[in-house]
């Protein structure tokens, strides 16, 4: 009887090859991170000249969106500054970001990796693949939150930088968006086990 609940788990060929390609996909996201941090690193290396995009609040500039370049009057809710000479607190976050999403980011998907593997091993609904998944949420939830601790102080920073400290708006942006991607990831997790005790009852049962 056992042998037949592994035959049923079994996901047939061509499910497990689209689960090695969300692998090999994974592997590809972890590698476009990780140059993506060491990009922004290279910009940070120097401590001096440093560009930073600090979200605006009511804001507006004359751009050239008119006839033959005309200035237009315009709300600007994004700018791309350089700053000369940051703080050390500010140059200490504008390190630590990338570095702090890379590591993040490639240890989520580490995780989704070896998620996708159990899958398509058929071991969906075992408790190895609930905690995955409860893990995953954990990673975003962690990575989510030092993220927005470390752009937060980036971009005030650099405000503060730019305009002698007299630049009286201070912003706290939040991402909400992964909040969305740790409800579903934990969803996803307590569907596995609540999977894996059905599959236990119904084995118990047989």
């Amino acid at each position: 009887m056992e042998k037949n609940m592994d035959e049923r788990t079994q996901l047939d060929r061509s499910d497990r090859i689209g689960m090695y390609l969300s692998v090999v996909m994974v592997m590809v996201g972890a590698g476009i991170a990780i140059a993506a941090a060491v990009d922004r690193v290279r910009e940070v290396a120097s401590g001096h000249d440093i560009p930073v995009t600090v979200p605006l609040s009511g804001e507006t500039a004359a751009l050239p969106l008119g006839p033959d370049g005309a200035p237009i009057d315009g709300s600007i809710d994004v700018a791309t500054v350089v700053v000369a000479d940051p703080a050390p607190a500010t140059l200490f976050a504008l390190w630590a970001e990338p570095l702090w999403l890379a590591a993040v980011i490639s240890v989520g998907l580490v995780i989704a990796a070896m998620f996708f593997l159990r899958l398509a091993r058929g071991r969906a609904f075992t408790s190895g693949a609930s905690r995955l998944a409860i893990a995953g949420a954990t990673v975003v939830t962690v990575g989510w939150v030092g993220s927005q601790i470390l752009s937060n102080m980036s971009t005030n920073g650099a405000m503060s930088a730019i305009s002698d400290y007299t630049y009286e708006s201070v912003t706290f942006e939040v991402d909400l968006a992964p909040a969305l991607a740790i409800l579903v990831i934990a969803g996803i997790g307590a569907a596995l086990q609540v999977g894996e005790r059905l599959q236990r009852e119904t084995e118990g049962l047989v």
